[in-house]
């Protein structure tokens, strides 16, 4: 067998990912957390999820009110 190799190309060339795609990968790896939590431990798994985000959802809510 011969192993073929593709040139490299100004297309498959590596970037840095954006800060918005970023910002997607930390939202679904939340949901993932959660729903995972709520599969393995049911409603307590959701509660202690939920419970685990209040103190992150009240500094986004003030960083949004100042304007960061």
């Amino acid at each position: 067998m011969s192993t073929v190799e593709t040139p490299v190309t100004a297309d498959t060339a590596k970037t840095p990912l954006s800060g918005e795609k970023v910002y997607f990968l930390i939202a679904l790896a939340l949901v993932a957390v959660g729903a995972g939590m709520t599969l393995l431990l049911g409603l307590p798994g959701l509660a202690m999820t939920a419970l685990a985000l209040v103190p992150v959802v009240f500094i986004l809510l003030i960083a949004i009110s100042i304007g960061k």
